[in-house]
């Protein structure tokens, strides 16, 4: 599911840290004169992506330790 940005409505780009606001890249720019202090959506959802495999892989783990 696609995040969107809280002006226009369009796909979300950036979002602030810790906080449900997601902006498209042209409303960031209009609202923020730094994006660089804004986190890109993509690398957080990788982020989690990446944690969410480490924790299946160590429950896997635990798992196949205990036979």
């Amino acid at each position: 599911m696609a995040k969107r940005c809280i002006i226009c409505g369009e796909e979300a780009e950036y979002k602030i840290k810790d906080t449900p606001d997601y902006y498209c890249k042209g409303c960031a720019e209009e609202s923020f004169a730094d994006l660089t202090l804004l986190v890109k959506v993509e690398e957080e959802a990788q982020k989690l992506k990446k944690f969410l495999e480490e924790k299946m892989n160590d429950e896997q783990d635990d798992q196949t330790g205990e036979d």
